[in-house]
């Protein structure tokens, strides 16, 4: 189907955008607000990480099966539907009792967990291949308006009202999304095709195998895997404890700090994406622009932890900025395969993205608790800086194995992101 520009603008990227923009408020929200939750319900880091991470098991737990709805049923069905659920997480996690809490949040996570996936895969199935990972770093980059949203802002309301009245206006604003999605968003062609041709719910899962096996997932995919697992950990939780415990920065400096760093994710992820679609007019490989901005992001990191520049508003806009490196690993399985198979190929990529940022969430706060808080409540500069270090060791390795495998042989077609043929 042939579409204008303005058709896909208007009733494409708008409305998943704005899915995906309230699943980064919900991702990115207990960063600001987790002290005074922490606070109100006396928890331990690691209650209060584990709290947090609830949101990314749940995405994680339910990729594969997102993943076969949206490519069965269509991006528009599946989408409202799970956004209505997160409305009513939202609302749970507002009343305030932990155990109802843990709910909620599970509940918000399911309810989030078809955003991502559904604006790339849509993106896939409107948008010219060369034209992919554009589309794709501007989703991320205007969906990161609500990683914005919930910084400074976030921080702006919480001294105004309590946490419990932010997360009930945001179930509100997450049902109406649903609503625009389910009543703006067409279907395409292909979906209708799709739920009429009675394909097997066995063939569907036989799909994750070639994604899988292709040769692009099994170079790119640890590295971007680790690198948005951390993204994901520190952005939502991490970096805020990090600048108040590690850098002594105050509620409103951290709360700024991080506004800046997530809108260096937005800024990278257009500005890159429009320099990697420049660079790859003029022969340059998205693979290349993927593999040296992923090793940059990585040094950052490296940076942040080793020097007295720890809480640095420059070192942390570039942590933001070079997160389009890592995020171009979803172009290029994108390209290097079906259509028909884009919702499986990006869900099984964020389903293993999600998992190592549960399990990098949940296990810095375990890691934090060997040392012993201060009277403050606080917990030494040296328990974060190890946590820190075991996770940028994983992603040096993770990079150096895309580095060695990209150097010792000829970049096949499907990592030079070529489109596959056939389905």
């Amino acid at each position: 189907m042939i579409a204008s520009a303005r058709f896909i603008v208007a009733r494409v990227f708008l409305p998943f955008m704005l899915a995906y923009f309230v699943s980064e408020i919900f991702r990115n929200i207990n960063a600001v607000v987790g002290p005074a939750i922490r606070r109100d319900l006396d928890l331990s880091p690691e209650e209060l990480g584990f709290l947090t991470s609830m949101f990314l098991v749940t995405v994680a737990s339910v990729q594969v099966i997102v993943g076969i709805f949206l490519d069965r049923y269509g991006a528009r069905r599946t989408v409202a539907a799970l956004l209505t659920i997160g409305a009513a997480g939202s609302i749970l996690f507002s009343l305030g009792i932990y155990e109802a809490m843990l709910v909620g949040r599970c509940l918000i996570g399911l309810g989030m967990s078809g955003c991502w996936t559904a604006a790339f895969k849509v993106n896939a199935q409107w948008w010219p291949h060369e034209r992919l990972a554009l589309a794709n770093g501007a989703t991320l980059g205007f969906a990161g308006l609500g990683a914005l949203a919930a910084t400074l802002p976030a921080q702006f309301l919480l001294e105004r009202v309590d946490w419990n009245a932010i997360f009930a206006g945001a179930g509100v604003m997450t049902f109406l999304v649903a609503l625009a999605v389910m009543f703006v968003a067409p279907d395409h062609p292909d979906e209708i095709g799709k739920r009429r041709d009675g394909r097997s719910l066995y063939s569907e899962f036989r799909g994750f195998g070639t994604v899988m096996k292709a040769p692009v997932f099994l170079v790119v995919g640890p590295a971007s895997i680790l690198c948005q697992g951390v993204w994901l950990s520190y952005q939502g939780l991490w970096s805020g404890v990090w600048l108040r415990e590690v850098s002594g920065a105050s509620p409103v400096a951290a709360a700024s700090i991080l506004f800046v760093f997530a809108a260096s994710i937005i800024i990278g992820n257009v500005v890159i994406g429009i320099l990697a679609d420049f660079a790859q007019r003029r022969g340059i490989s998205l693979m290349s622009v993927t593999a040296v901005l992923s090793s940059a992001y990585v040094v950052v990191q490296l940076v942040i932890l080793t020097t007295p520049l720890h809480g640095s508003v420059v070192l942390w806009s570039l942590f933001g900025l070079l997160l389009a490196g890592p995020i171009f690993s979803y172009a290029l399985l994108s390209r290097a395969l079906p259509t028909s198979l884009s919702g499986r190929a990006v869900s099984l990529l964020n389903l293993f993205a999600t998992l190592a940022a549960f399990v990098i969430q949940y296990g810095v706060g375990v890691v934090v608790e060997f040392w012993q808080p201060g009277v403050d409540g606080t917990y030494p500069a040296a328990a974060h800086r190890t946590a820190f270090a075991l996770v940028v060791g994983l992603q040096v390795a993770a990079v150096a194995w895309m580095l060695l495998v990209m150097l010792r042989s000829p970049a096949p077609r499907a990592l030079a992101g070529q489109p596959a043929d056939g389905d």
